[in-house]
Protein backbone atom coordinates (compact mmCIF):
# COMPACT_ATOMS: atom_id res chain seq x y z
CA UNK A 1 0.00 0.00 0.00
CA UNK A 2 1.27 3.50 -0.83
CA UNK A 3 2.28 5.87 1.93
CA UNK A 4 0.94 9.46 1.94
CA UNK A 5 4.29 10.73 0.58
CA UNK A 6 4.18 8.19 -2.26
CA UNK A 7 0.57 9.12 -3.02
CA UNK A 8 1.44 12.83 -3.17
CA UNK A 9 4.34 12.06 -5.50
CA UNK A 10 2.10 9.96 -7.75
CA UNK A 11 -0.62 12.59 -7.70
CA UNK A 12 1.97 15.14 -8.86
CA UNK A 13 2.61 13.00 -11.94
CA UNK A 14 -0.66 14.25 -13.45
CA UNK A 15 1.37 17.27 -14.63
CA UNK A 16 3.77 15.11 -16.66
CA UNK A 17 3.27 14.15 -20.31
CA UNK A 18 1.27 10.96 -20.83
CA UNK A 19 4.29 8.87 -21.85
CA UNK A 20 6.14 9.76 -18.64
CA UNK A 21 3.04 8.90 -16.59
CA UNK A 22 2.88 5.58 -18.47
CA UNK A 23 6.44 4.71 -17.43
CA UNK A 24 5.70 5.71 -13.82
CA UNK A 25 2.54 3.57 -13.92
CA UNK A 26 4.54 0.51 -15.01
CA UNK A 27 7.12 0.93 -12.25
CA UNK A 28 4.57 1.61 -9.51
CA UNK A 29 2.12 -1.20 -10.29
CA UNK A 30 4.90 -3.76 -10.59
CA UNK A 31 6.33 -2.60 -7.25
CA UNK A 32 2.93 -2.50 -5.50
CA UNK A 33 1.47 -5.61 -7.16
CA UNK A 34 -1.84 -3.96 -7.97
CA UNK A 35 -3.62 -1.69 -10.42
CA UNK A 36 -6.50 0.68 -9.64
CA UNK A 37 -9.63 1.42 -11.63
CA UNK A 38 -13.03 2.94 -10.88
CA UNK A 39 -16.16 0.95 -10.16
CA UNK A 40 -19.73 2.18 -9.89
CA UNK A 41 -23.02 0.49 -9.10
CA UNK A 42 -23.21 -0.83 -12.66
CA UNK A 43 -19.66 -2.22 -12.71
CA UNK A 44 -16.28 -1.03 -13.89
CA UNK A 45 -16.22 2.21 -15.84
CA UNK A 46 -15.20 2.61 -19.45
CA UNK A 47 -15.36 5.33 -22.05
CA UNK A 48 -15.23 5.35 -25.84
CA UNK A 49 -12.28 6.58 -27.88
CA UNK A 50 -12.65 8.58 -31.10
CA UNK A 51 -13.27 5.35 -33.03
CA UNK A 52 -15.94 4.09 -30.63
CA UNK A 53 -13.77 1.44 -28.96
CA UNK A 54 -14.24 0.86 -25.24
CA UNK A 55 -11.34 2.07 -23.10
CA UNK A 56 -10.90 0.98 -19.50
CA UNK A 57 -8.88 3.43 -17.36
CA UNK A 58 -6.23 2.28 -14.90
CA UNK A 59 -4.12 4.14 -12.34
CA UNK A 60 -1.19 3.18 -10.08
CA UNK A 61 -2.83 4.43 -6.88
CA UNK A 62 -6.27 4.80 -5.28
CA UNK A 63 -5.89 8.56 -4.81
CA UNK A 64 -5.11 9.06 -8.49
CA UNK A 65 -8.15 7.01 -9.48
CA UNK A 66 -10.32 8.91 -7.00
CA UNK A 67 -9.22 12.21 -8.55
CA UNK A 68 -11.12 11.18 -11.70
CA UNK A 69 -14.27 10.16 -9.82
CA UNK A 70 -16.07 13.34 -10.85
CA UNK A 71 -18.86 14.36 -13.22
CA UNK A 72 -20.16 11.20 -14.93
CA UNK A 73 -18.01 9.08 -12.62
CA UNK A 74 -18.90 10.90 -9.37
CA UNK A 75 -20.67 7.81 -7.99
CA UNK A 76 -17.62 5.60 -8.59
CA UNK A 77 -15.04 4.42 -6.11
CA UNK A 78 -11.43 3.28 -6.57
CA UNK A 79 -11.18 -0.48 -6.92
CA UNK A 80 -7.89 -2.42 -6.68
CA UNK A 81 -7.05 -5.25 -9.04
CA UNK A 82 -4.29 -7.70 -8.18
CA UNK A 83 -1.55 -7.35 -10.78
CA UNK A 84 -1.50 -11.09 -11.40
CA UNK A 85 -5.23 -11.13 -12.21
CA UNK A 86 -4.84 -7.98 -14.29
CA UNK A 87 -2.12 -9.61 -16.37
CA UNK A 88 -3.61 -13.09 -16.68
CA UNK A 89 -7.33 -12.32 -16.98
CA UNK A 90 -8.10 -8.65 -17.53
CA UNK A 91 -5.66 -7.75 -20.29
CA UNK A 92 -6.12 -10.96 -22.32
CA UNK A 93 -9.91 -10.60 -21.97
CA UNK A 94 -9.79 -6.97 -23.06
CA UNK A 95 -7.70 -7.93 -26.08
CA UNK A 96 -10.13 -10.69 -27.02
CA UNK A 97 -13.05 -8.24 -26.77
CA UNK A 98 -11.29 -5.50 -28.77
CA UNK A 99 -11.05 -3.09 -25.84
CA UNK A 100 -8.24 -0.69 -25.01
CA UNK A 101 -6.43 0.33 -21.81
CA UNK A 102 -6.27 4.00 -20.84
CA UNK A 103 -3.18 4.20 -18.65
CA UNK A 104 -2.99 6.85 -15.92
CA UNK A 105 -5.45 9.33 -17.44
CA UNK A 106 -5.28 12.79 -15.91
CA UNK A 107 -8.12 15.14 -14.96
CA UNK A 108 -7.40 17.16 -18.12
CA UNK A 109 -8.21 14.08 -20.23
CA UNK A 110 -4.64 13.34 -21.28
CA UNK A 111 -3.21 9.85 -21.01
CA UNK A 112 -1.93 6.91 -22.99
CA UNK A 113 -4.50 4.71 -24.71
CA UNK A 114 -2.88 1.43 -25.62
CA UNK A 115 -3.63 -2.08 -26.84
CA UNK A 116 -3.87 -4.50 -23.89
CA UNK A 117 -1.24 -6.80 -25.44
CA UNK A 118 1.29 -3.95 -25.50
CA UNK A 119 0.56 -3.06 -21.89
CA UNK A 120 0.95 -6.71 -20.91
CA UNK A 121 4.32 -6.93 -22.69
CA UNK A 122 5.49 -3.71 -21.02
CA UNK A 123 4.42 -4.94 -17.57
CA UNK A 124 6.29 -8.22 -18.11
CA UNK A 125 9.39 -6.32 -19.19
CA UNK A 126 9.15 -4.00 -16.18
CA UNK A 127 8.78 -7.02 -13.89
CA UNK A 128 11.87 -8.65 -15.38
CA UNK A 129 13.89 -5.47 -14.79
CA UNK A 130 12.87 -5.51 -11.13
CA UNK A 131 13.98 -9.11 -10.62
Amino acid sequence: MSTPAQTNALFGLFDLPGEERYMAFLAEVVEQGQVWTLKGDDGFIAFSDDEGRDCFPFWPDAACAKALATDDWADCRPEPLALDAFMTRWLPGMAKDGRLAAVFPAPDGSGVVIEPETLLDDLREEGEQGD
